[in-house]
């Protein structure tokens, strides 16, 4: 999942997606993608001290990252700090065999990326990804941002599998 600019809903829509499809009684991993921001963190009552980046550093085992929230239905795996380069961390082949590895674990695999206009993290991240849903903010996001962002995603030899338009005003669209 991602979007053009920050505050389009591309985190509340994945967390959306990842309750859904764990209520019709789907297996969900939930990846914290943007490991600048990490903007899951405010969803949830933890503080990991390890994530993402230490599985493909070697430094965990998946199992022992993974958080497992029942009441929500879905596990968690977060982004923590690091000084590794993300664009570096997500082009690795260590991160396409752990998403493959997990294919296996689980019916569903959400990640949830940064925005496209501000770093190349989610067009690298969508070579290992089936599908990308792309948010746009109503009334806000401009047609030339949502264009160029698109615009770098094909160019990245990737493509839009389906569009979110997210934050509808229903009272503003009369």
């Amino acid at each position: 999942s991602t979007s053009s600019i920050p505050g389009e809903g591309k985190t509340t829509n994945s967390l959306a997606l990842a309750q859904n499809l764990s209520a019709m009684g789907k297996k969900v991993l939930l990846i914290e993608g943007d490991i600048r921001r990490r903007p899951l963190r405010q969803y949830f009552d933890a503080e990991p001290t390890h994530g993402i980046v230490a599985i493909l550093s070697g430094d965990k085992a998946a199992e022992a990252v993974v958080e497992h929230f029942a009441g929500k239905g879905f596990d968690v795996i977060f982004g923590e700090k690091t000084s590794a380069n993300a664009a570096d961390v997500f082009s690795s082949n260590r991160f396409k065999e752990f998403v493959t590895a997990q294919r296996a674990v689980y019916d569903f695999i959400i990640i949830d990326t940064p925005p496209v206009l501000i770093v190349p993290d989610s067009r690298i991240i969508a070579q290992a990804a089936d599908a990308t849903l792309f948010s746009v903010k109503w009334d806000s996001t401009t047609r030339p941002q949502v264009d160029e962002a698109l615009r770098l995603i094909q160019n990245a030899n990737q493509r839009v599998t389906g569009l979110i338009l997210s934050q509808v005003d229903a009272a503003g669209m009369k």
